[in-house]
C-alpha cells in the first residue's frame, strides 16, 4: 500500500483542474514512476493525489495547421521513440527519452512529468531546450504558453500555477524545420541511471553545408536548471563547418556551464565532458546534416495534418472560444469530488488477467502488484525493490511491459494483464522460452527470473529479430542478483531465432 491521504481521478482536464481548486494541496500524478517513488521513500508520504493517468485527451503526438508538433504531456518516453511524426521531423527528441530509465520506465514514464518535476537530469528536457519547446498551461484562467527556458525556474521548481496543468509541449515549425540534432548522454550505466551530463546539440547549415547558420546548444546536469550554451552558440552563427570551428565552439560552452561537484562526478570533471560532449554532438549533428536533405513539414491539404494515429484527441487549443468552453466547463464540476473516482478509499476494478475476466474491490492506495498477489495469488509477481528499478514485478498490460509495483490498481480498469501464470499450457506444461531458461541455466534462485521472461514475451511478440546489443537494451530494466546475464540473453535469443526460423517455414 501506498502511503496516500487521498486518490481522486480526473475524468477531463477541466474536471482534473477543478479537483486542484478544491484541493489546493493535491498533486498532479501522471505515470507515477517519479511521484510513487518518492512516496514509497517517504518524501511525499500522506499526500493527497489527484491522477490524470486516464485521460487520453492528453496522449499523442500530431501536428497542427501551422506546421507545429504537439506532444500530449501523458505520451509515454516509448510511444514518443516510437512515433512517426517524431521520428520525421524530430528524431533526436525519440533517441533522447529511450535513454530514460528501462523499457518498462519508457512505458509508464511521460514526457509531462519528466518536464513538470524541475529536474536537471531529465533526458527530455535538454533535448527539448534544444528545439526551443513551448509548454502549453492549462488553469482556471485559460490557457497559456510559456518557452521552456521561462518554464524552469529553479532546481525542482517550474512555474506551474495553483491548479494548473500542462496540456501541451509545442515545438513551432521554425524550431525544427531545417535542423538535425544529437543527443548525448553521460551516465556511469548503459541503463538505469540518471544523466552524469547530458548534452544536446542541433545545427543549421547553410545550401551548401559550409556553414553553421544556426547553432542550438542544450545541457543537462550543467547547473540547477537545463540551460542552453547561449555565448557557445552565438560564437558559433556564421562560422566554416570545419573542426577548427567545431573545436572553438566547445571550448566557449565553459561561458555557460556552471556545473558542480557530486558524488557522482567533480566539477571539474563535468567541465571537461561538457566540451568532449558537445564537440562529439557537433560532429554527428554536422553528420547528419551533411547526410540528409531537410525535412520539410508537410502541406496543409497534403492529409497528414489530423491524422488519427498521431493525434492527441481533444488537446485543448488556444483560440478564445476553446479557452472560454475549458473554463465553462471546469466551473460545471461542482458536486462530482466526491461522486464517483473521488475521495471514496475503494473502487471496483474489471479486468482480464490471463484470459479470464476478473473483478476486486480495491484499496486506491495499492500497488497492481498488491492487487495481482493478494487478490489472485499470483505470486510470480515478486515484490523486490518496489521502487521500479528491480523489473521482479514485471508483467504485461495491454501488451506493453510494466513495473506493477509502481502501477495502481485502479489504473488496471479495463486492462488486458498477463504474468507468468498465463504462460502455461492447460495441463501446466511450460511455454518455449520458460522451457530454454532451464535449457540455458538462466536460473538460480528464480526470484527476478518470471519477470524476465515476461520482457522475453513482449520481445518475442514482436515477431521481430533483434542483435544481442539489441537484446541487452531490451532486458535492461531487470536486475538479477545470482544468475549470468549471458545465460539470460541465451536463452531470449536462442527462443526468438527458433520461433523466426518456424516461421519462416510457414
Amino acid at each position: 500500500m501506498y502511503d496516500m491521504k487521498a486518490l481522486y481521478e480526473a475524468k477531463s482536464t477541466a474536471h482534473a483542474i477543478r479537483l486542484l481548486q478544491e484541493h489546493p494541496d493535491a498533486q498532479i500524478i501522471a505515470g507515477g514512476s517519479d511521484v510513487l517513488v518518492q512516496m514509497r521513500e517517504g518524501k511525499r508520504a500522506g499526500a493527497e493525489l489527484v491522477s490524470i493517468y486516464g485521460l487520453d485527451e492528453l496522449r499523442g503526438v500530431r501536428m497542427e495547421e501551422d506546421g507545429t508538433l504537439r506532444i500530449g504531456p501523458l505520451t509515454s518516453f516509448s510511444h514518443i521513440t516510437k512515433d512517426p511524426l517524431i521520428q520525421r521531423y524530430i528524431g533526436v527528441l525519440g533517441e533522447a527519452v529511450d535513454m530514460v530509465g528501462g523499457p518498462q520506465i519508457r512505458n509508464i514514464g511521460t514526457i509531462g512529468g519528466n518536464t513538470c518535476n524541475g529536474v536537471t537530469s531529465a533526458d527530455s528536457a535538454s533535448t527539448l531546450f534544444a528545439w526551443d519547446a513551448v509548454i502549453e498551461l492549462t488553469g482556471p484562467e485559460g490557457v497559456r504558453r510559456v518557452p521552456i527556458r521561462d518554464f524552469y525556474i529553479r532546481a525542482g521548481k517550474v512555474d506551474l500555477r495553483p491548479a494548473e496543468i500542462q496540456s501541451g509541449i509545442l515545438i513551432r515549425r521554425e524550431s525544427y524545420q531545417g535542423y538535425k540534432g544529437h543527443y548525448i548522454k553521460y551516465a556511469m550505466r548503459n541503463a538505469m541511471d540518471i544523466a552524469t551530463l547530458g548534452c544536446s546539440v542541433n545545427v543549421k547549415l547553410s545550401d551548401d553545408k559550409k556553414t553553421f547558420t544556426d547553432i542550438r546548444i542544450a545541457y543537462g546536469v550543467a547547473g540547477p536548471v537545463p540551460m542552453r550554451a547561449v555565448h557557445a552558440e552565438a560564437e558559433g552563427r556564421g562560422l566554416p563547418v570545419t573542426e577548427e570551428s567545431i573545436e572553438m565552439i566547445s571550448e566557449a560552452v565553459l561561458q555557460d556551464v556552471t556545473p558542480r561537484d557530486s558524488w557522482r562526478a567533480s566539477k571539474a570533471f563535468r567541465e571537461h565532458i561538457s566540451k568532449v560532449l558537445c564537440r562529439r554532438a557537433l560532429v554527428e549533428a554536422v553528420r547528419r546534416a551533411e547526410a540528409e536533405d531537410v525535412q520539410e513539414a508537410p502541406d496543409r491539404d497534403s492529409g497528414e495534418y489530423g491524422n488519427q494515429e498521431n493525434r492527441a484527441a481533444g488537446t485543448v487549443g488556444s483560440c478564445a472560444d476553446e479557452i472560454k468552453s475549458y473554463v465553462d466547463e471546469i466551473r460545471s464540476y461542482a458536486d462530482e469530488i466526491n461522486g464517483p473516482g473521488g475521495t471514496n478509499q475503494y473502487k471496483l476494478v474489471r479486468c482480464r488477467i490471463n484470459g479470464v475476466e476478473r473483478e476486486a474491490v480495491v484499496d486506491v492506495r495499492a500497488s497492481l502488484t498488491d492487487m495481482l498477489r493478494n487478490d489472485y495469488s499470483l505470486t510470480s509477481v515478486k515484490k523486490g525493490c518496489e521502487v521500479g528499478e528491480c523489473g521482479a514485478c514485471n508483467v504485461i498490460i495491454d501488451g506493453e511491459c510494466y513495473n506493477s509495483c509502481i502501477y495502481l490498481a485502479v489504473w488496471a480498469d479495463g486492462k488486458e494483464i498477463r504474468t507468468l501464470e498465463g504462460l502455461m499450457g492447460p495441463d501446466g506444461e511450460l511455454s518455449d522460452i520458460q522451457q530454454a531458461f532451464i535449457d540455458e541455466a538462466a536460473v538460480q534462485c528464480g526470484f527476478c527470473t518470471p519477470g524476465v521472461i515476461m520482457s522475453a514475451v513482449e520481445i518475442l511478440e514482436s515477431g521481430k529479430e533483434y542483435s544481442r546489443d539489441e537484446l541487452r537494451k531490451l532486458l535492461s530494466g531487470h536486475l538479477c542478483r545470482c544468475t549470468g546475464y549471458e545465460n539470460i540473453l541465451n536463452a531470449v535469443e536462442k527462443t526468438m531465432k527458433k520461433r523466426l526460423a518456424e516461421k519462416r517455414q510457414d
